[in-house]
Order: C-alpha cells, then sequence, then structure tokens
C-alpha cells in the first residue's frame, strides 16, 4: 500500500499516510510508544501478557487521514512478526 495515491471514499480528498500511536506502555517500559499490529483471530487472555499472540497472523497497520474531512482509513497488508512479550 506505501507509496500509492489515495483518494477519500466519502468525499474524494487526498489520504496522507500517517500512523496511530498507542501509548499504552508497551515497547521498552512505561511510557512507550508504539504502532499497532493487526493480528488474525478473536484476543484471548493471557496471564502474563494480556493477550496471547504467538502463532497468530500478524501485519503491520498503515493509516491514512484525508486532508479535507478527515477521515481514517487503515491497511494491514505488509506480513509482520508477532509482538514479543515486551510490545516489540
Amino acid at each position: 500500500m506505501t507509496g500509492t495515491e489515495k483518494n477519500c471514499p466519502d468525499c474524494r480528498g487526498f489520504m496522507v499516510e500517517g500512523f496511530i500511536l498507542d501509548m499504552s506502555g508497551q515497547g521498552g517500559g512505561f511510557g512507550g510508544r508504539v504502532v499497532p499490529r493487526w493480528l488474525k483471530g478473536r484476543p484471548e487472555k493471557s496471564f502474563w501478557a494480556g493477550v496471547k499472540v504467538s502463532g497468530k497472523d500478524c501485519y503491520t497497520v498503515e493509516t491514512y487521514r484525508c486532508e479535507q474531512c478527515g477521515l481514517l482509513r487503515s491497511y494491514a497488508t505488509e506480513e509482520a512478526e508477532p509482538p514479543d512479550s515486551w510490545g516489540n
């Protein structure tokens, strides 16, 4: 998806690539900042990590914002490794 010009499906404005910042405290301790990932399936609780991720298909999330109306659109097309226990 990266590098292709996108138009908003609502108003036809120009879509600009960016990302949604997760400030959940993962990725290096409290106050860590990470980019979200999409994992296939329903979330399953994990005693130690909050949610089980091993063995699930995982993709990085690209998000685009319309400069005209502000619509956000996310795509998960690039395969990635599931995050480890530290959110990396």
